[in-house]
């Protein structure tokens, strides 16, 4: 499976290099780390790129980073039915 997942995250960052600041794959997850002005524009490609198909936004929540400047940081979790795989943005 991370196999797969490196190569959607290989993918998704040679089709939106303006989106996406870096990306893992952990614990068999795929996280990526994305600009927040081009959020909007990667999710509608995450949804309709026939490659990835994120069609389920499964949560929305938000992580403290109390020794940072800028603490918060919002996550979004995404699920792909159709090809069974999650993203975390």
């Amino acid at each position: 499976m991370s196999d797969a997942l490196n190569e959607l995250g290989s993918y998704i960052e040679a089709k939106r290099p303006d989106c996406v600041l870096s990306w893992d794959v952990t614990q068999g997850e795929l996280n990526m780390d994305v600009t927040l002005t081009n959020i909007t524009g990667l999710v509608a490609f995450l949804k309709s790129d026939p490659t990835c198909r994120f069609s389920t936004l499964v949560d929305i929540t938000a992580v403290d980073y109390a020794g940072r400047a800028k603490r918060f940081d919002v996550v979004y979790h995404f699920l792909s039915m159709y090809q069974n795989q999650r993203i975390r943005l």
